[in-house]
């Protein structure tokens, strides 16, 4: 069944043939925002986004820039400070790429950053976009972590965004998701160490990845940990504690309760008086989990 525009007989508005140009290139919510500002909408991020339900103020306040690079918007503000002479080589190399995306992250990331860009540094940013296919905003985001972490390079971006690809990371929402994750990760891991008595800095690769593990895919808590310690007795090590759990998850025991209801630790009397007590002769705790759980090796 095909379709043809229906006679119209109210209000109209001229759209720019510059909005056509950009249709292919700018994403819905983008195209939006032109559209909200061709029909009389106010140029103000928080109204537009709460005008048309966007994600996020940020995500308007980009749109705006986009088209401003576009040459839709021209800029109010009155004559700004003279640019560096970096930032005049990065608006050299801009002006040769026809991507008003282009021009938001050079910007961003500059403000973000604090400071401004070499040439090479716009030119391996604007790389991450155009060669290596990372959207604008997932970029933008990862600037602002690595700045978050007093990490403000480019370098350090770059190798920041592969460990989210190896992750998945891919879009917006995704970035999202992994920096979430990342914050409850690095709270088990400050929890954690201060079971064991330790800084959470002094964790190699491999034991964090043990740590995650054990919230992620085990589902076990904090009681878990300290109870395996009481286990692991002078075996205070992260990868002891590994074989332990490794062994509780096998057998589905999944609570200090059920734990206890094995047989083994009565619990608060051995914490205080430091006593061993007598193993059962099917008491697979006093194994030595080192030797029983050391197929996984130091990442």
């Amino acid at each position: 069944m095909g379709y043809k525009l229906a006679e119209q007989n109210g209000e109209s508005v001229a759209v720019p043939r510059l909005v056509f140009s950009h249709l292919g290139r700018a994403d819905g919510d983008t195209v939006r925002v032109a559209l909200y500002l061709l029909g009389g909408g106010a140029a103000e991020p928080r109204t537009i986004a709460h005008d048309l339900g966007l994600p996020s103020v940020e995500a308007a306040r980009r749109a705006l820039q986009y088209w401003a690079g576009a040459g839709l918007l021209a800029s109010e503000h009155s004559a700004a400070p003279a640019p560096t002479e970096s930032q005049k080589a990065s608006a050299i190399d801009l002006t040769a790429i026809n991507d008003p995306y282009v021009s938001v992250l050079c910007e961003e990331a500059q403000t973000i950053f604090g400071k401004a860009l070499s040439r090479g540094e716009m030119q391996r940013l604007v790389s991450l976009y155009l060669n290596d296919g990372w959207q604008p905003d997932v970029v933008l985001t990862c600037c602002s972590e690595v700045a978050r972490q007093g990490r403000r390079t480019i370098g350090a971006l770059s190798r920041e965004l592969v460990k989210w690809r190896e992750a998945g990371v891919e879009t917006g929402e995704d970035a999202e998701k992994y920096l979430k994750r990342q914050a409850l990760r690095e709270e088990w891991y400050d929890e954690t160490a201060r079971l064991f008595g330790v800084e959470s800095a002094q964790f190699t690769r491999w034991e964090r990845g043990a740590i995650a593990r054990w919230h992620e895919d085990w589902r076990f808590g904090a009681d878990m940990i300290e109870e395996a310690l009481l286990r692991a007795e002078n075996h205070r090590t992260v990868r002891y504690v590994d074989g332990i759990l490794r062994s509780w998850k096998a057998q589905g025991l999944t609570t200090v309760q059920a734990v206890r209801g094995k047989g083994q630790l009565s619990g608060s009397n051995i914490l205080a008086t430091g006593a061993k007590p007598a193993a059962p002769k099917t008491d697979l705790f006093q194994a030595n989990w080192n030797a029983v759980f050391d197929d996984d090796t130091e990442g």
